[in-house]
């Protein structure tokens, strides 16, 4: 722990680093380590600590946001999950110093994923107001799946010798020839319906699963959730439809529905599938209920 005083441009700023040594498939450890010697020259008030079990990024983040000004996530999109979860309704701001396989949200906030770059970035300390959303009783940031890519979640999460993009990759590939889409119920916007979905996503963030444009179009401070809605169609054009989400050209398909909502509800007897932020939730899920809240926590990027 450092208890000098803070550089020019951050005064009276205490930073407290969460670092996941899992995050990236192990990659987290090295990155921690080496954030401690870029680190250790700075005159910063700063104290780094890792993570050695599930939900600890949350307890720890709940206690450091009493004492600390930033609460900074060294790790990927699950990381920073359990560190909101920990700091929403507190007074301290939150940072991303990204080591996670996929990174998708922060594409969308322009947060470098090279290490010496995104800590100048967050040393500069340019603040913006940005949305989040609540599933169920649990808070995310960037993106809730539902159906295909929630099993392409849990399909990913059983691979241990590939590495970034190439997990997502082998995770769609994989999982489309076993998934079989079923019927769900949706309510938003004032209307209820019932219909066959291959994939629904319900987005703060514009892309998810490392790279996938699904709602290129959200925006994480308008107050809004960007639906992305995939009726079940032929594998022939899922496929053909899954290639032109990196671009975001899904879009035109006509069998593809984009909404945007301020809360919207998911049912099905039969129980269904749904990831939030790449994190699994359940594989048999019967209700889901989600809503924006605009402007709900403060980050330096």
């Amino acid at each position: 722990m450092h208890r000098d005083k803070a550089v020019a441009g951050v005064t009276a700023l205490n930073y407290f680093f969460i670092v996941n040594p899992a995050s990236g498939r192990g990659k987290g450890k090295a990155f921690g380590r080496r954030l401690e010697e870029m680190l250790s020259p700075l005159k910063l008030d700063y104290q780094l600590v890792y993570t050695d079990k599930p939900m600890h990024a949350q307890d720890l983040a709940a206690k450091a946001a009493k004492d600390f000004a930033v609460i900074v996530t060294v790790g990927g999109d699950g990381t920073f999950q359990e560190i909101l979860n920990g700091v929403v309704g507190s007074q301290a701001a939150v940072g991303i110093l990204p080591v996670g396989s996929g990174n998708d949200f922060v594409r969308a906030v322009s947060i470098p994923v090279d290490m010496e770059k995104s800590l100048a970035l967050l040393l500069r300390n340019k603040r913006r107001m940005i949305d989040l959303a609540k599933v169920n009783n649990r808070i995310y940031h960037n993106g809730v799946g539902v159906g295909f890519d929630a099993w392409a979640v849990h399909t990913g999460n059983q691979v241990t010798r590939l590495r970034g993009n190439a997990i997502y990759l082998y995770a769609v590939l994989h999982t489309l020839i076993n998934f079989k889409p079923q019927e769900v119920e949706l309510s938003f916007n004032g209307a209820t319906y019932q219909k066959n979905y291959f994939l629904i996503t319900v987005a703060n963030g514009v892309s998810l699963g490392g790279g996938f444009y699904l709602t290129p179009d959200a925006q994480i401070d308008d107050g809004l959730l960007d639906l992305c809605l995939i009726q079940n169609m032929p594998k022939r054009s899922i496929i053909k439809n899954l290639i032109k989400v990196y671009s975001g050209k899904h879009k035109e398909d006509p069998r593809v529905e984009m909404v945007r909502t301020k809360q919207i509800s998911i049912r099905s007897e039969k129980g269904f599938a749904v990831h939030a932020d790449g994190e699994l939730l359940s594989l048999n899920m019967k209700e889901l209920d989600i809503k924006i809240l605009p402007k709900s926590i403060e980050l330096i990027c």
